[in-house]
């Protein structure tokens, strides 16, 4: 049986990661209450690793929108959904949490990327005008050409600085489609797995968040056949008994390793949590599901609190990484 004080500090533990991760190296982001009060729409971020992420609208209601691109690894263009709390301090440093579906955008999916999702969860300081943010990357199957063999949750930490924004043009205009073709049946059985209550394993879960309540699946792609992401709706429950409507990815299905029931894929999830009566704090939740008919997702979840130093560090998150989902 799994502990239940997976929490920890990433001070007491570092996290390193082999380079063949390196390539994926993230993203972006991000965020306040307000496109005024914050002024990030529009504005581009670069990590060590040159890859670009560009904050395309970031609302009212905390939610923003952007696209991420890279020219190493899996290259291409990629969708970004992230959230930030509502009652930020415009001086201090931040939460921020987002995800990132892996198909391109802007060509033809060619490798087994596509079927990976991440999310980058951290904080946004706005002296340095950086994003200091632990990247779970969730690939629910193996894949050689970048030594990731066997499925499961990845984590890495990335660090974005603000460039100008025009070194983000390449990233502007590049709409997911809705599918122009209708679904299959095997389609249709995905869909209909992933929608619904996802209820926690307690005895093997931390259980901050006790249920995943998907309500609402938006496919993005030119066909299903050549389906990029899921655009992803619902609500946390948490074990306060709060209800936290989150937004996020899911994956398309592994082709190889579907069946009737149950498919390999890939989900990250991402929610902020505004109480009355404390700090607001992000929830991100990334896992894979092996589709081998048990209907589970064994998740990451990543919770980002306001940084509490001059100098925010990715060390100031807590995670619990052995989250299990069950759908009944």
């Amino acid at each position: 049986m799994k502990q239940k004080n997976d929490y920890f500090k990433f001070k007491q533990t570092r996290i390193v990661v082999p380079p063949f991760l390196f390539f994926l190296s993230l993203l972006f982001f991000f965020t306040n209450n307000t496109v005024r009060s914050q002024g990030l729409t529009g504005k581009c971020f670069k990590n060590s690793f040159g890859s670009h992420a560009l904050i395309e609208e970031h609302r009212y209601d905390t939610k923003f929108d952007g696209y991420y691109g890279s020219s190493t690894g899996s290259a291409g263009v990629f969708r970004i959904i992230g959230v930030a709390p509502v009652d930020t301090e415009l001086k201090k440093s931040f939460p921020v949490t987002f995800t990132i579906g892996w198909g391109t955008l802007k060509d033809k999916p060619d490798d087994a990327s596509q079927y990976w999702s991440s999310t980058m969860s951290g904080s946004y300081d706005p002296n340095q005008q950086e994003l200091n943010l632990l990247n779970v990357i969730s690939a629910p199957g193996a894949f050689d050409a970048v030594s990731i063999f066997n499925p499961g949750n990845l984590p890495q930490s990335q660090l974005f600085t603000t460039v100008k924004e025009s070194d983000c043009d390449y990233l502007k205009g590049i709409n997911p489609l809705t599918p122009s073709d209708q679904k299959s049946q095997e389609d249709k059985a995905y869909e209909n797995l992933l929608e619904g209550t996802w209820k926690v394993d307690s005895e093997n879960s931390f259980g901050l968040v006790t249920n995943i309540h998907i309500t609402n699946l938006e496919p993005k792609g030119n066909s299903y056949s050549e389906l990029r992401y899921y655009k992803v709706r619902g609500d946390f429950i948490l074990s306060s008994k709060e209800v936290i409507p989150f937004e996020g990815i899911a994956s398309p299905y592994l082709p190889e390793e579907k069946n009737d029931t149950d498919f390999s894929f890939a989900l990250s999830l991402v929610g902020t949590v505004n109480p009355t009566d404390g700090k607001s704090y992000n929830i991100s939740l990334s896992g894979v599901s092996s589709g081998d008919g048990s209907r589970s997702i064994n998740m990451f979840l990543t919770k980002s609190n306001s940084m509490s130093s001059d100098k925010p560090e990715i060390d100031d998150n807590q995670i619990s990484t052995g989250e299990i989902f069950i759908k009944n």
